[in-house]
């Protein structure tokens, strides 16, 4: 079918790296891995964390190539945009910087925030401000000019194809319900889209300096004590209660879901509207057997394979799921010491079954940190959770006489003569 449908075009476009790019087996690659991603967020919580990881592979090598390639003019306006695309979808679809598109509020309420806030999360806050500031770049710039256009006379070098680009190939195309001149007034929408998302990850990543301080003042303070075993963890606050992130959650579930769906026909429509027939598939096209698109495309199906299955299993036997590796089930969650035996866990934290109990929640249940703060407080919070490490946005919970809780639990830098 493919084959038949580029025969239809009336002359044909390409450029010179567009299989390695977005061919046929890069793109379904990351449909697959979007798919695995959404399905893991609101099905299978145990498996958020291994999805996530892979779509920030992914959007991570997406960035690399668009800011690289860019510098060095191997990138064409046409190459970018459809970058641009790819890591569109995975940023405002998949990937969740404080898990309110995930169900891990539904399930264990405010209290979920403990899975986010490391590493994961720092580092697609990062990515995602970097696919902003290159977006906000590529349409102030890039579409007049500063990228090379398909059936330009500087098509030449590294960027030369064989047959040359017809001179109808340099008008770029793109997709908002119907084709539009990606120079037109769709490009001001952008513009004006990238701005907003550039100042809100950016003020995120300014805030986000606050849990630097904090976090090496309790390494500090840990070291002092030679506490060496202590974690210097945060302990970070959401300022939405129950029910509002059950109608955060389900709102994001519908929205993600459309958001995916419009981002694949927003990469094939706009690869048609160019006539960019050579990743379209088909016999004599795509290069499928090639590592450069058969990595990608065997990492998304894979992944998407376990994930159904490990849905499946958990809707067929609940929780007698076994996982695909022998663990130890009887090792503490907050054992400080990987052993060789479950070595397994390094690689694949979320084989590791944890068994829990359902817990009922009130729909007014919130944070202890943030319980009595007025609405506009916790709303703040709720965008800016390190804003929690403020005193002047967080309430200390009453501590009990006798009981022995450690301050960095809350925190702050544990204090000398602590048990």
């Amino acid at each position: 079918m493919s084959s038949n449908l580029t025969q239809d075009y009336a002359f044909h476009c390409q450029t010179a790296r567009a299989p390695d790019y977005y061919g046929l087996g890069v793109r379904l690659g990351i449909y697959f891995s979007w798919l695995q991603g959404y399905i893991a967020n609101h099905f299978l919580p145990t498996e958020i964390a291994s999805a996530a990881d892979t779509n920030t592979i992914f959007l991570l090598a997406l960035l690399i190539a668009l800011i690289k390639c860019s510098s060095v003019n191997m990138l064409e306006q046409i190459d970018g945009l459809i970058l641009i695309h790819l890591s569109g979808g995975t940023v405002f679809g998949v990937l969740s910087l404080w898990g309110y598109r995930t169900r891990f509020y539904t399930d264990e309420g405010p209290a979920a925030i403990r899975h986010f806030g490391g590493f994961g999360t720092h580092s697609r806050l990062i990515l995602s401000l970097g696919v902003c500031v290159y977006g906000l770049w590529y349409w102030l710039f890039a579409v007049t000019g500063s990228l090379i256009a398909m059936g330009s006379p500087l098509e030449i070098g590294e960027l030369a194809v064989h047959p040359p680009n017809s001179s109808d190939c340099a008008t770029l195309y793109t997709f908002m319900f119907a084709k539009v001149r990606a120079d037109g007034g769709i490009r001001i929408f952008y513009i004006i889209a990238c701005t907003l998302c550039t100042i809100y990850f950016g003020i995120m990543l300014l805030t986000s300096s606050v849990a630097g301080r904090k976090r090496l003042q309790n390494i500090v303070g840990l070291a002092r004590q030679k506490r060496w075993a202590d974690t210097s963890k945060l302990r970070f606050a959401t300022g939405f209660k129950y029910h509002e992130l059950q109608i955060i959650y389900k709102t994001l579930r519908l929205l993600n879901f459309a958001w995916l769906v419009y981002s694949a026909l927003l990469i094939e429509f706009t690869l048609n509207f160019n006539n960019v027939t050579a990743v379209l598939g088909g016999p004599h096209s795509g290069e499928l057997h090639l590592p450069g698109q058969l990595l990608p495309l065997l990492i998304g199906v894979f992944g998407l394979v376990r994930i159904c299955y490990l849905v499946l299993e958990s809707w067929r036997s609940g929780d007698d799921v076994e996982p695909s590796l022998a663990t130890n089930q009887k090792i503490r969650l907050e054992a400080r010491t990987l052993h060789a035996k479950d070595l397994a866990l390094a690689f694949s934290p979320a084989m590791k079954r944890e068994e829990s109990v359902r817990k009922e929640h009130e729909p007014d249940e919130a944070d202890e940190l943030e319980r009595r703060r007025g609405r506009v407080v916790r709303y703040l919070v709720s965008w800016l959770p390190w804003l929690s490490l403020l005193e002047g946005f967080r309430d200390e919970p009453v501590m009990d006489i006798g009981k022995a809780k450690r301050w960095s639990e809350y925190s702050g830098v544990p204090q000398e003569g602590e048990d």
